[in-house]
């Protein structure tokens, strides 16, 4: 027999075999079979498209109360300190004239005639006598309610101010509501 060099023994292919098994090795290697991969994904970004719809959302929306939806509003408690909401009459007195709802009932020559003293403005009676009698022909004879609005600028005279509550009482406005606006803060 001739003398051949050595090659692998038996411990060496054992050595390879051994290594090539861990590799392939599920407990290792991801289920396609490459390696794995550190992929990390930058959250900044993706945070600052949330906060930026959440921002448009909150700024487009509208709390109408139309929402098409019909709901059934018989389980509500009923209020036990509510009023039905009323309609008034608004008086707007200022110190040259004097509107009923909008509508000039009485100019500034007027005003200045009955300056001083406390008197039934007739203009204003007459107005509001009217509205009272529009609103018993509509209401089919139920008398209208008592209440009147009255909305005072700070520069008018106290007489004005008297000749108009005064004549509101006696036109049948015997509930006098002020309006205010708030005072300022600070």
């Amino acid at each position: 027999m001739a003398i051949v060099a050595p090659g692998r023994t038996f411990g060496e292919v054992r050595g390879v075999m051994a290594r090539a098994m861990r590799r392939a090795s599920p407990s290792r290697a991801p289920a396609s079979g490459r390696r794995a991969l550190a992929v990390r994904l930058s959250m900044t970004s993706m945070i600052d498209v949330l906060v930026v719809m959440t921002v448009f959302l909150l700024l487009t929306f509208t709390a109408s109360g139309e929402c098409g939806c019909r709901r059934d509003l018989s389980g509500l408690p009923a209020a036990a300190n509510g009023l039905d909401i009323v309609d008034a009459p608004i008086v707007d007195v200022r110190a040259g004239a004097i509107a009923v709802d909008g509508v000039l009932v009485v100019g500034a020559g007027e005003l200045d005639a009955a300056q001083g003293r406390v008197a039934r403005i007739d203009a204003l009676f007459n107005r509001l006598a009217a509205k009272r009698a529009v609103y018993k022909q509509i209401a089919n004879g139920r008398e209208a309610p008592p209440n009147v609005i009255l909305s005072i600028d700070g520069d008018v005279p106290a007489s004005l101010v008297k000749s108009v509550v005064m004549t509101a009482a006696r036109s049948g406005y015997a509930s006098i509501d002020f309006m205010v606006h708030a005072a300022p803060k600070g």
